[in-house]
């Protein structure tokens, strides 16, 4: 299956504008920039000067972006000789928005940085939070997905902390949108449902809206069709509800994408009978889309959606070169270099050169499938040259596959194997740097697994061979007859028996290495899933979710973690992190608590499952004391050498879960239900250097350990709850 990313109408440019302005005082948009300007030469050299420079630029910045960077300029320079910290960061705030509203991202990212150390000196938590979500925006759009995580979650910590429910919400969804972008499903779904729960709680439909788009583009990506589907459907009607036709034009797209992704899926493993119907209503949707772009006069969604039109007519021109319908492959294809030639035209036209990448791409596969290989070829150095300027791997990588492909079909077999090489190559950097990124012990574990496969391919081939040898000697020694016959049979006897020795030995030595790797690819994965769900994944396939009556659930996470992480260097945080993260494996393992899994800086594990345990609640707040005891002690030696230090809140809640396998591929054990918000809230409620407990755990332990009561402190989205402090064992 391919990647739906590019396939789906970006909207992140608008939104880093509709962010931008969330915060900022509502302006009339009908203020006339000639009565500010009338009103100029009347002020003198003061605060009140400043805010009107920041007003006209504010209405120039759309069309007259020279003129508002001007003002931006003299607002700036009377506001530093004035101390007005206030308008000087306003100045930096608007000029910004001037920059990103025209493209010039780099620019935008450096004064809404200096817009935050302002902001930051005024002690103005709500611009700090904005200012840090609109960095994280457009660092995402830059390409910076892990900086726009970090900046993104600053933002949401910020807000939880104001409780304000509205811009959580956003920020949720920024989050998951750029865990989608780094292909983290998992995590992408948390914060999308938890986005989508505030969403539906406000009745802000346009948020649900937003929230089931990108859920569907998740799910699309997951391979869950239905599930995809069945969100871009609810978009859809939301979108047609609300009227906003532009958001409109992208839902149409998006469920467009879920119609043409089924399709290729039902191609791809040949279950033929829906494909044909799959196709048609892709095409009307992408048609809908189509027409209401031309109606906005919109050819950044136009091209998009000529491109996606054309690779769902060379698809569905795939679908009958393999039924070998060579009139109407022939017709699709042509109707999909004719689509691909519109959104190329409009492409170029708005310099879009990421996107003319792209469609190159695709008409060289047209071409390709066309047989056309001269063609097919000049296509691939386009947009290889272009991937190469961009920097782009993805496409890099694409092209030695094509080609390699072209070469092949040419008679260029040197050609051909020197950039499948080249493919394999960088495909195999890639995976790595991905492993790295994402998760080592989980790709260690699919690389053993391939590995396994490998070895059972092999010992396959030997009882194939073996097989074949016994056919060979029985062919012979029935044309055999009289001494002579008898003569040869012995000595192919001999021969077979020889041979099967060394069969046998070499099978022998295969059978050790699969028991070897099994039993390292068992670790590996006993590394990453619970004992008792690996097993059922290992012998069924597939491992079913569990429901838990009772459990206790923790979460840690570490005070001032962006302020200390400005001062280290990346590979020092890091080190940082496993170092903590390496003792808290050590504590939760000794008291028999499965880790679920890391987030950033946060910790989570659970104590109860999949075992039963009725004593989860006592094992897991042994284990939470031991990590604050771990943490003060490790503070204390990095303070002594001077270096800073994290210190660290932690929060445990008790209650029924539900727990299981995320995921087709890369998966991952989770637990999800209330308890897992609630035992959230109580980290996020408590004291560094303190284990805050809920009062449903509180009556699990209260018998073994000593607490202090705090009464019932407000917590977010919960309201007031009952907590309490663990001071020691009894």
């Amino acid at each position: 299956m391919g990647n739906y990313h590019h396939r789906t109408v970006t909207r992140l440019l608008f939104g880093v504008l509709a962010l931008l302005w969330s915060w900022f005082p509502l302006r009339a948009q009908t203020t006339l920039a000639d009565s500010l300007e009338g009103a100029l030469p009347q002020l003198g050299a003061d605060t009140q000067r400043v805010q009107v420079l920041n007003d006209l630029a504010w209405e120039y910045k759309f069309d007259r972006p020279t003129t508002a960077r001007q003002r931006l300029q003299e607002a700036i320079q009377l506001a530093r000789t004035l101390g007005d910290t206030k308008g000087e960061a306003q100045a930096f705030n608007n000029w910004g928005v001037v920059e990103t509203i025209h493209g010039q991202l780099a620019t935008a990212q450096t004064h809404y940085e200096t817009a935050l150390q302002l902001r930051e000196q005024l002690g103005d938590r709500q611009g700090v939070a904005s200012l840090y979500n609109n960095i994280g925006n457009l660092k995402e759009a830059r390409g910076d997905l892990d900086g726009a995580l970090e900046d993104l979650l600053a933002s949401l910590k910020i807000r939880e902390a104001l409780k304000d429910t509205i811009r959580m919400a956003r920020a949720s969804y920024n989050i998951g949108r750029v865990h989608e972008a780094m292909g983290n499903y998992s995590e992408a779904l948390d914060y999308l449902f938890d986005h989508l729960l505030i969403s539906e709680t406000l009745a802000d439909d346009y948020e649900v809206a937003n929230a089931h788009d990108l859920l569907g583009n998740v799910k699309l990506e997951l391979e869950r069709f239905d599930e995809a589907l069945g969100h871009h459907q609810r978009a859809l009607q939301l979108r047609r509800a609300l009227g906003d036709q532009w958001e409109l034009a992208i839902a149409y797209l998006n469920r467009g994408n879920s119609y043409d992704a089924t399709a290729e899926y039902e191609l791809q493993q040949q279950r033929l009978e829906r494909v044909p119907q799959l196709f048609r209503q892709a095409r009307a949707d992408y048609r809908a889309a189509r027409d209401l772009y031309q109606s906005l006069e919109d050819s950044t969604g136009l091209s998009a959606c000529y491109n996606n039109i054309g690779l769902l007519h060379k698809n569905w021109g795939s679908y009958y070169l393999d039924r070998e319908v060579v009139d109407s492959a022939r017709q699709q294809l042509d109707s999909a270099l004719y689509w691909l030639s519109q959104s190329l035209d409009l492409r170029r036209l708005t310099g879009d050169r990421h996107g003319t990448m792209e469609v190159y791409n695709g008409i060289g596969d047209v071409r390709r499938r066309q047989g056309r290989w001269s063609e097919a070829l000049d296509y691939v150095e386009r947009y290889y040259a272009l991937a190469q300027e961009l920097g782009d791997p993805k496409f890099i990588q694409k092209a030695y596959k094509d080609f390699s492909r072209v070469y092949e079909k040419q008679g260029r077999y040197q050609l051909a194997y020197q950039y499948r090489k080249r493919y394999d190559e960088l495909r195999y950097q890639r995976l790595s740097e991905d492993r790295v990124k994402l998760n080592l012990r989980r790709e260690a574990l699919f690389g053993d697994l391939r590995k396994q496969i490998e070895i059972e391919r092999q010992r396959s081939e030997i009882q194939v061979r073996d097989a074949e040898l016994a056919q060979a000697s029985l062919r012979q020694w029935a044309l055999l007859g009289g001494a002579a016959g008898l003569l040869l049979l012995a000595l192919l006897l001999y021969n077979r028996y020889r041979l099967k020795s060394r069969a046998n030995r070499e099978l022998s030595e295969k059978n050790q290495i699969i028991e070897r790797e099994q039993r390292r690819s068992e670790d590996l994965l006993l590394n990453i899933l619970p004992a008792a769900t690996a097993r059922e994944l290992k012998e069924r396939g597939k491992a079913e979710a569990q429901h838990y009556a009772s459990v206790s659930v923790l979460f840690t996470d570490f005070k001032s973690f962006t302020q200390v992480a400005e001062i280290l260097p990346a590979e020092e945080l890091v080190a940082e992190l496993d170092e903590c993260f390496r003792a808290f494996d050590r504590i939760t393992a000794a008291h028999g608590v499965e880790k679920i899994k890391t987030i950033g800086d946060a910790y989570m594990g659970a104590a109860g499952l999949p075992q039963v345990d009725e004593r989860h609640a006592e094992h897991l707040v042994a284990a939470a004391l031991e990590m604050q005891a771990f943490m003060q002690e490790y503070g204390a030696e990095r303070r002594r050498e001077g270096r800073p230090a994290f210190e660290a809140r932690i929060g445990i809640h008790s209650g029924p879960v539900v727990a299981g396998i995320v995921g087709s591929r890369k998966f991952a054990y989770d637990i999800w239900g209330d308890t897992v918000n609630t035992a959230a809230r109580m980290e996020s409620s408590g004291a560094v250097g303190r284990v805050n407990i809920s009062a449903a755990t509180y009556r699990l332990v209260k018998d073994r350990f000593v607490c202090s009561p705090r009464g019932r402190v407000a917590a977010k989205n919960k309201g007031e709850i009952e907590m309490y402090y663990v001071e020691r064992k009894k």
